[in-house]
């Protein structure tokens, strides 16, 4: 990035969690600092405060921001208004002339900042999930909410000739998936054929202990929503590209919830205790007793879906199955800890796994398989297998392996952060980055799919039907345009 284009003022909203201030964004706006970008970041909108030392002694890159540009602190307030936290954001924008806000809060407050920063055709860089909303778990009002706001969302965006709206997805830009991606695509060129059978699997694996339920944060369970909101996206985006890499004759899709077990469910179970009678004993605090409440407690942990392939004359090309479970294999080897307890840093240390088995088919022409299974914070290695038929040039059993396979790829999120807000400032970042950027347009299909998945999932808890189903239509133009949708 040049320092001859134009400065960026920067709002970053939930600037102290770990992702933002550790992970991703905060090094990626010192890494545009280091090469003369007039790059500043001038607000950070968080309940917690940026100047806290406590904070600040576990996070570096947020320390060294925060000396070099002294942001404002925005403290946005429990149960806030919308219309009072747009007006102190209008207020800060008249001083502070945003260029580019960041939003990398918890999902469940993101609409009110996109929908403020769009409307003021502030460019956007939103951290997945797109949209979420309180209690969509258990309630079906508030789950179709996420598509009515999303819609919105999309709408505002198209009204602002040459806004920029995009999301940091770092499977987009992982090479092992942008090598299967490439794959599917070839063959689906050269022989027209779609996807037609897919199992992805995906084991959370993290632990808690029942207190710890009520904890808040980012992708806590107090708000009624739970690991659908997490990491599914990036595996439901991943579907949904190879989808619409290799559509053929596919014109929509049927989901159907077979499967949903909620924090009570498991709590009920007794499956907590043996891990959690191992932990306790190592715990640096103790967390009061709580009851939790309804909400918490209907908060979906485990879940599976089949995606049914339709064509035009509603006739089945084939099924994708989605699973997602955190009661699987914990890596966690301590109890409470006292720093996450205080608040002082998002809560981390719950053993999180990234393991996961993605086996997906074109027909009798391809297969392909990535499976990891790591801890989180390793060094993450993905395995790719892949087989095509030998009459179209099939050599049996190819093995790809990449190691540090998050850090080592070619585009990492932290360059995506870097070249969004050099298209924000007048620049043209490389197009291998470019191409690496999940756009809002693009987004469509992905989040028809996670918004029909709270629906279905909210439906459960009131429906007798045991596997409810919704329809949902592919995009007319590859992502770009609305589809009709029917229930």
């Amino acid at each position: 990035m040049s320092s001859a284009l134009r400065p960026i003022s920067i709002l970053l909203v939930g600037g102290c969690g770990h992702w933002a201030a550790a992970e991703n964004h905060l090094p990626a706006i010192l890494t545009l600092k280091k090469h003369g970008a007039a790059v500043r970041l001038a607000a950070i909108c968080d309940p917690r405060d940026p100047y806290d030392p406590a904070l600040l002694g576990h996070m570096p890159y947020l320390n060294s921001v925060v000396t070099e540009d002294r942001p404002a602190w925005i403290r946005p307030q429990p149960g806030e208004p919308t219309e009072q936290l747009e007006c102190r954001l209008q207020q800060a924008h008249r001083e502070h002339h945003f260029d580019v806000i960041i939003v990398a809060c918890d999902p469940v407050a993101h609409f009110p900042y996109l929908k403020w920063a769009t409307d003021q055709g502030i460019h956007v860089l939103c951290d997945k999930p797109i949209i979420c909303v309180e209690d969509a778990a258990w309630n079906p009002d508030r789950a179709a909410e996420i598509r009515r706001q999303f819609d919105a969302l999309l709408r505002a965006h198209r009204a602002q000739p040459g806004h920029l709206f995009a999301v940091p997805l770092r499977r987009r830009a992982n090479d092992a998936f942008v090598r299967a991606g490439q794959l599917i695509r070839d063959l689906h060129d050269t022989h027209q054929q779609p996807l037609t059978m897919g199992h992805i699997n995906v084991y959370g694996g993290h632990f808690r202990l029942p207190e710890e339920y009520a904890l808040g944060q980012a992708h806590g369970y107090t708000h009624g929503v739970g690991a659908l909101a997490f990491s599914s996206y990036h595996y439901l985006d991943e579907m949904t590209r190879y989808l619409l890499l290799a559509p053929g004759q596919i014109t929509g899709l049927r989901l159907t919830l077979q499967y949903v077990r909620r924090v009570g469910d498991h709590l009920a179970s007794g499956l907590n205790d043996a891990l959690g009678a191992l932990l306790r004993p190592l715990s640096e605090a103790e967390l009061p007793d709580v009851k939790l409440d309804d909400r918490t407690l209907l908060a979906e942990m485990d879940f599976a879906f089949t995606v049914e392939l339709l064509n035009a004359r509603q006739q089945s090309l084939g099924v994708l199955n989605y699973s997602f479970t955190s009661n699987s294999l914990s890596n966690r080897r301590v109890g409470v800890l006292a720093r996450d307890a205080e608040g002082s840093l998002a809560f981390r240390e719950k053993g999180r796994m990234s393991q996961y088995v993605m086996d997906l088919h074109q027909g009798n022409l391809q297969h392909l398989r990535l499976t990891k299974n790591d801890a989180v914070g390793e060094a993450y290695r993905i395995r790719l297998e892949h087989r095509r038929n030998p009459l179209i040039g099939g050599t049996g059993r190819q093995k790809t392996v990449y190691d540090n396979a998050h850090e080592a790829s070619a585009v990492t999120p932290q360059d995506i952060t870097a070249a969004f807000i050099t298209m924000a400032a007048g620049g043209t970042p490389t197009q291998d980055v470019v191409d690496k950027i999940a756009f809002l347009d693009g987004q469509l299909l992905t989040h028809r799919v996670f918004a029909a998945m709270y629906e279905l999932i909210a439906a459960h808890h009131h429906d007798t039907r045991p596997c409810p189903s919704v329809l949902i239509d592919m995009p007319v133009t590859g992502g770009t345009t609305a589809g009709k949708e029917a229930s």
